[in-house]
Protein backbone atom coordinates (compact mmCIF):
# COMPACT_ATOMS: atom_id res chain seq x y z
CA UNK A 1 0.00 0.00 0.00
CA UNK A 2 1.49 3.50 -0.76
CA UNK A 3 2.40 5.96 1.92
CA UNK A 4 -0.26 8.58 1.33
CA UNK A 5 1.71 10.77 3.91
CA UNK A 6 5.02 11.02 1.13
CA UNK A 7 2.97 11.76 -1.40
CA UNK A 8 4.66 15.19 -1.63
CA UNK A 9 0.97 16.84 -2.56
CA UNK A 10 -0.54 16.77 0.96
CA UNK A 11 -1.55 19.04 4.02
CA UNK A 12 2.27 18.53 5.15
CA UNK A 13 3.58 19.48 1.82
CA UNK A 14 1.29 22.73 2.00
CA UNK A 15 2.48 23.57 5.37
CA UNK A 16 5.69 22.90 5.45
CA UNK A 17 5.97 26.03 2.00
CA UNK A 18 3.89 28.87 3.12
CA UNK A 19 5.65 31.14 1.13
CA UNK A 20 4.06 28.84 -2.19
CA UNK A 21 0.85 28.44 -0.71
CA UNK A 22 -0.82 31.23 1.24
CA UNK A 23 -4.41 31.31 -0.49
CA UNK A 24 -5.47 34.31 -2.48
CA UNK A 25 -8.43 36.27 -1.12
CA UNK A 26 -11.60 37.17 -2.74
CA UNK A 27 -11.71 40.39 -1.04
CA UNK A 28 -7.75 41.79 -1.63
CA UNK A 29 -8.40 43.71 -4.96
CA UNK A 30 -9.20 47.41 -6.54
CA UNK A 31 -11.09 48.65 -9.17
CA UNK A 32 -9.15 51.43 -10.96
CA UNK A 33 -10.26 54.41 -13.49
CA UNK A 34 -7.90 56.17 -15.29
CA UNK A 35 -8.36 59.10 -17.70
CA UNK A 36 -10.95 61.15 -15.94
CA UNK A 37 -9.95 63.99 -14.43
CA UNK A 38 -13.62 66.00 -14.14
CA UNK A 39 -17.10 65.45 -14.94
CA UNK A 40 -20.63 67.15 -15.22
CA UNK A 41 -23.17 66.33 -13.89
CA UNK A 42 -25.49 63.26 -15.87
CA UNK A 43 -28.94 66.23 -17.35
CA UNK A 44 -27.15 69.33 -16.53
CA UNK A 45 -26.38 71.62 -19.61
CA UNK A 46 -22.80 72.83 -20.15
CA UNK A 47 -23.50 76.14 -20.36
CA UNK A 48 -25.87 75.99 -17.49
CA UNK A 49 -23.22 74.37 -15.11
CA UNK A 50 -21.63 75.56 -12.22
CA UNK A 51 -18.65 74.52 -10.10
CA UNK A 52 -20.65 71.86 -8.23
CA UNK A 53 -21.90 70.62 -11.25
CA UNK A 54 -18.68 68.95 -11.52
CA UNK A 55 -17.14 65.85 -9.80
CA UNK A 56 -13.34 66.30 -9.26
CA UNK A 57 -12.65 62.89 -7.00
CA UNK A 58 -14.11 60.52 -9.42
CA UNK A 59 -10.94 57.97 -9.19
CA UNK A 60 -11.09 57.83 -5.24
CA UNK A 61 -14.70 57.75 -5.03
CA UNK A 62 -15.23 54.60 -7.36
CA UNK A 63 -12.37 52.54 -5.93
CA UNK A 64 -13.59 53.37 -2.64
CA UNK A 65 -17.23 52.47 -3.82
CA UNK A 66 -16.75 48.88 -6.02
CA UNK A 67 -17.79 46.08 -3.81
CA UNK A 68 -17.85 43.16 -6.02
CA UNK A 69 -15.94 42.62 -9.74
CA UNK A 70 -16.17 39.84 -12.28
CA UNK A 71 -13.09 38.64 -13.39
CA UNK A 72 -12.69 39.87 -16.97
CA UNK A 73 -12.22 36.02 -19.15
CA UNK A 74 -12.29 36.23 -23.10
CA UNK A 75 -13.97 33.17 -25.64
CA UNK A 76 -12.25 32.62 -28.80
CA UNK A 77 -14.05 31.84 -31.86
CA UNK A 78 -13.24 28.36 -33.59
CA UNK A 79 -11.64 28.50 -37.71
CA UNK A 80 -12.52 24.58 -39.14
CA UNK A 81 -11.14 23.61 -41.94
CA UNK A 82 -12.53 20.51 -43.48
CA UNK A 83 -10.32 17.98 -45.32
CA UNK A 84 -11.61 14.62 -46.45
CA UNK A 85 -13.23 12.95 -43.58
CA UNK A 86 -11.91 15.19 -40.80
CA UNK A 87 -11.87 18.75 -39.46
CA UNK A 88 -9.12 20.68 -37.95
CA UNK A 89 -9.99 23.91 -35.41
CA UNK A 90 -7.77 26.92 -35.35
CA UNK A 91 -8.21 29.97 -33.01
CA UNK A 92 -10.39 32.66 -34.26
CA UNK A 93 -11.01 36.10 -33.50
CA UNK A 94 -11.61 37.03 -29.60
CA UNK A 95 -14.56 37.99 -28.19
CA UNK A 96 -14.77 39.73 -24.52
CA UNK A 97 -17.27 39.20 -22.17
CA UNK A 98 -19.09 42.15 -20.22
CA UNK A 99 -17.89 43.15 -16.86
CA UNK A 100 -19.64 43.75 -14.02
CA UNK A 101 -19.45 45.94 -11.40
CA UNK A 102 -21.82 46.14 -7.42
CA UNK A 103 -20.96 49.38 -5.96
CA UNK A 104 -21.67 50.39 -2.67
CA UNK A 105 -24.34 53.94 -2.59
CA UNK A 106 -22.59 56.31 -0.46
CA UNK A 107 -24.84 59.57 0.27
CA UNK A 108 -22.18 62.30 0.63
CA UNK A 109 -19.94 60.86 -1.95
CA UNK A 110 -22.34 60.95 -5.09
CA UNK A 111 -21.68 57.29 -5.73
CA UNK A 112 -24.60 57.01 -8.12
CA UNK A 113 -24.22 60.67 -9.58
CA UNK A 114 -20.66 59.83 -10.59
CA UNK A 115 -21.46 56.57 -12.27
CA UNK A 116 -24.46 58.21 -13.90
CA UNK A 117 -21.78 61.13 -15.40
CA UNK A 118 -19.05 58.72 -16.42
CA UNK A 119 -22.32 57.05 -18.53
CA UNK A 120 -23.16 60.60 -19.92
CA UNK A 121 -20.27 60.52 -21.75
CA UNK A 122 -21.59 57.86 -24.47
CA UNK A 123 -24.91 59.37 -24.17
CA UNK A 124 -25.83 63.11 -23.14
CA UNK A 125 -29.79 62.58 -22.56
CA UNK A 126 -30.47 66.17 -22.28
CA UNK A 127 -29.11 66.73 -25.74
CA UNK A 128 -29.84 63.57 -27.10
CA UNK A 129 -26.31 63.11 -28.35
CA UNK A 130 -24.00 59.61 -28.61
CA UNK A 131 -20.40 60.62 -27.98
CA UNK A 132 -17.66 59.95 -29.77
CA UNK A 133 -15.79 57.27 -28.45
CA UNK A 134 -12.47 59.15 -27.30
CA UNK A 135 -14.84 61.27 -24.67
CA UNK A 136 -16.01 57.88 -23.20
CA UNK A 137 -13.89 55.13 -23.41
CA UNK A 138 -11.25 54.97 -20.62
CA UNK A 139 -8.82 52.42 -19.28
CA UNK A 140 -9.46 50.98 -16.28
CA UNK A 141 -7.41 48.41 -14.13
CA UNK A 142 -8.36 45.23 -12.00
CA UNK A 143 -5.66 45.10 -9.12
CA UNK A 144 -5.49 41.78 -7.03
CA UNK A 145 -3.36 41.98 -3.99
CA UNK A 146 -1.67 39.31 -1.45
CA UNK A 147 -3.54 39.12 1.29
CA UNK A 148 -1.99 42.04 3.39
CA UNK A 149 -1.76 44.16 0.65
CA UNK A 150 2.01 43.60 0.24
CA UNK A 151 1.88 43.42 -3.45
CA UNK A 152 0.33 43.03 -6.22
CA UNK A 153 -0.84 39.15 -7.58
CA UNK A 154 -2.10 40.06 -10.47
CA UNK A 155 -3.86 42.33 -12.60
CA UNK A 156 -5.89 43.48 -15.78
CA UNK A 157 -5.65 46.66 -17.75
CA UNK A 158 -9.09 46.93 -19.73
CA UNK A 159 -8.39 49.12 -22.64
CA UNK A 160 -11.48 51.21 -23.82
CA UNK A 161 -14.10 50.36 -20.88
CA UNK A 162 -16.93 52.63 -20.48
CA UNK A 163 -20.40 52.24 -18.73
CA UNK A 164 -23.21 50.47 -20.73
CA UNK A 165 -25.90 50.15 -17.75
CA UNK A 166 -26.42 50.99 -14.65
CA UNK A 167 -29.60 49.12 -12.62
CA UNK A 168 -30.63 48.66 -8.86
CA UNK A 169 -32.86 47.94 -6.69
CA UNK A 170 -36.32 49.20 -5.90
CA UNK A 171 -37.01 51.31 -2.33
CA UNK A 172 -38.90 49.61 0.04
CA UNK A 173 -40.46 50.67 3.59
CA UNK A 174 -39.54 46.95 4.38
CA UNK A 175 -35.73 46.46 4.66
CA UNK A 176 -32.95 49.09 5.63
CA UNK A 177 -30.66 47.19 3.84
CA UNK A 178 -27.67 49.38 2.25
CA UNK A 179 -28.31 50.76 -1.42
CA UNK A 180 -26.27 48.80 -4.15
CA UNK A 181 -25.69 50.05 -7.57
CA UNK A 182 -25.17 47.13 -10.10
CA UNK A 183 -22.54 48.40 -12.94
CA UNK A 184 -22.40 46.96 -16.82
CA UNK A 185 -19.42 47.74 -18.25
CA UNK A 186 -18.30 47.05 -21.48
CA UNK A 187 -13.99 47.19 -22.68
CA UNK A 188 -12.67 46.11 -25.78
CA UNK A 189 -9.74 43.67 -24.24
CA UNK A 190 -8.26 43.09 -20.89
CA UNK A 191 -4.60 42.67 -21.13
CA UNK A 192 -3.43 40.26 -17.73
CA UNK A 193 -0.31 40.65 -16.12
CA UNK A 194 1.34 38.88 -13.89
CA UNK A 195 4.54 41.14 -11.97
CA UNK A 196 7.94 39.77 -11.68
CA UNK A 197 9.12 38.97 -7.81
CA UNK A 198 10.56 41.40 -6.18
CA UNK A 199 14.31 40.49 -6.23
CA UNK A 200 15.22 39.72 -2.57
Amino acid sequence: MANVNNTGIGTYHLAGNPELYEPSRNNAFEFLVTGIDKLLSAGVLKEEATNDDYFSNIQDVIKLSVAESSVPHFDLDVIEVKRGNSTMKFAGTPTFSEGTLKCNDYVGARTKDILLAWQALAYDVANDVVALAGNYKKDCQLVEYAPDYSRVVRKWTLKGCWVKSLSEGSFTHDSQDKRSIDVTIVYDRAIPEIPAEEAE
